[in-house]
């Protein structure tokens, strides 16, 4: 569940969302959205010239939202003051929602969603806040008497708070009022509440997520031809789409890239649409498995192809639960624990089921087969090495504390950032240089695929299991899973030691 607080002070609120005399205004359009979400609580940031006839609007329209209350506040400063209240009052995540915004609504259920403990929409470019944004968050924000060092975006208006930032977002709030209120403190400072307090959470030292505006729709409007314009942006984009687009990883392997996500995004809005959990989509995925290893257990080619085919599809569903998991947003820990731990028995299971077939295939062949089991136990052995080195690796930079965000005054107009020089500076030499540069992260184009496929990730090995499986037998199979997998561990571990040594 999430609480709303939605800034209606200035004439912004009163622009009407459509065409003709019932339109219903950006702000009435907010309130419909929010009740659709189930937001219970929202408390509407009103002027006391206008409160009256906001609560008797509200009262008439019968929003959908438990409770709505409109509160009168006089200035920015005391808009500032009604949202610390607020705040510090937060068992659910805030919503601060400036009325005088047009928003996707794809882009509303993100920012609702969202995991991180404050969030702010950003764009790259385009009407708004200036802000100084880094690979995931809000470095710098601008008020007009709070400057931006090197600007690279800006701030849409809509934030996110959960109740684990309460109450340094409530000091931060009333901090700002209390300087509003301060004569010649921040001169020629804007009246825009979201921003200021956004600058001052991000002086704070808060580390401030960013959310990205890009595919969809995020627009401050000061009129009604602004209104209408944005209006036509946001019904211009096939929402749904997005969504489902969104729900495929933007970092997996080149044969899940390629071979899966071209098509396993439909069958998850498919089961999305029947009801189907990702749980259930899981044990499904469990489960042909099983049955691609109990093909390949039969030991002759017909079983071989078999098992490759359903080995297959067994990583097809894999993908899938995950995708439906983002796409209907039906997240758990229990979900994440399951998948985790079926990936792994679905390996060492196939595992062994070649390793049975292979025996019954000498077996019929009068041909020694000791050897697979070798190899198979040799393979299950490293791949459960890989796991324990990356869970363990993931639980030490995730046990690392973060370093401290610098805090910077208020009342500073600087942000305390040294412009970048124009010159980088010369990376390290000898052999250390050469790594990281090797290692260095890359974007598009055949190194990046190349570093992708290199670290042997769950859908490559998928694709030489059934490959080979298919054309040759398990003994192949078992050494190409060795001998690239001796390759991945090479290739990880320096990765991983330069990282550390960093």
């Amino acid at each position: 569940m999430t609480v709303a607080l939605v800034l209606a002070a200035d004439e912004t609120a009163d622009i009407p969302y459509g065409n003709g005399p019932h339109a219903p205004t950006l702000l009435h359009r907010w309130l419909d959205r929010l009740a659709t979400l189930n937001v219970p609580d929202v408390h509407i940031v009103a002027r006391p010239e206008n409160a009256a006839r906001l609560r008797k609007e509200i009262d008439a329209a019968a929003t959908g939202a438990a409770n709505v209350q409109v509160v009168e506040s006089d200035s920015p400063a005391e808009d500032l003051r009604v949202l610390a209240r607020v705040v510090r009052d937060l068992t659910e995540p805030l919503l601060v929602v400036p009325a005088g915004t047009v928003a996707s609504d794809e882009l509303v259920n993100r920012l609702v969603w969202h995991r991180a403990e404050v969030t702010a929409v950003v764009a790259r470019e385009g009407d708004g806040v200036p802000i100084r944004q880094g690979a995931v968050r809000v470095v710098s924000v601008g008020t007009g008497f709070h400057q931006v060092t090197e600007p690279n975006g800006v701030f849409r208006g809509l934030l996110r708070v959960t109740p684990a930032k309460r109450v340094t977002c409530a000091k931060a709030a009333e901090k700002m009022a209390a300087l509003l209120e301060t004569p010649d403190a921040l001169p020629g400072v804007t009246d825009d509440v979201a921003a200021l307090l956004l600058v001052a959470l991000v002086r704070s030292g808060v580390r401030v997520q960013k959310l990205r505006e890009q595919p969809l729709v995020c627009r401050p409007v000061r009129d009604a031809a602004e209104a209408a314009e944005a209006r036509a942006a946001v019904e211009a984009i096939d929402e749904d789409r997005v969504r489902l687009d969104a729900a495929v990883k933007s970092n997996d392997g080149f044969f899940t890239t390629f071979a899966v996500s071209t098509y396993s995004r439909y069958i998850a809005r498919l089961a999305a649409r029947i009801g189907a959990t990702p749980n259930m989509v899981t044990s499904l995925s469990m489960s042909i498995a099983v049955g691609a290893a109990i093909a390949f257990a039969s030991g002759t080619r017909a079983g071989m192809i078999v098992g490759a085919v359903l080995y297959y599809f067994s990583f097809v569903f894999d993908c899938v639960d995950g995708q439906l998991a983002r796409y209907a947003r039906k997240f758990s820990t229990f979900g994440a624990w399951l998948d985790a731990t079926f990936d792994r028995a679905k390996e060492y299971t196939v595992f062994a089921g070649l390793a049975v077939g292979a025996t019954a295939a000498a077996a019929d062949s009068s041909v020694h087969a000791g050897d697979v089991w070798v190899l198979a136990v040799a393979a299950m052995v490293a791949q459960t090495v890989r796991h324990m080195i990356d869970f363990s690796f993931g639980a030490a930079r995730g046990a690392r504390p973060a370093a401290p965000l610098p805090v910077v005054p208020l009342t500073a107009a600087e942000d305390g950032r040294t412009p970048a020089p124009a010159v980088p500076a010369p990376g390290p030499g000898g052999l250390r240089g050469l790594i990281g540069r090797v290692m260095a992260r890359t974007r598009t184009g055949p190194a990046f695929w190349a570093k992708k496929m290199i670290v042997f990730p769950i859908g490559e090995r998928f694709a030489v299991v059934s490959i080979t499986a298919a054309i040759w037998n398990a003994r192949v199979t078992f050494i190409a899973l060795l001998c690239w997998g001796a390759v991945a561990a090479a290739y990880t571990l320096s990765g991983r030691m330069l990282r550390s040594l960093n």
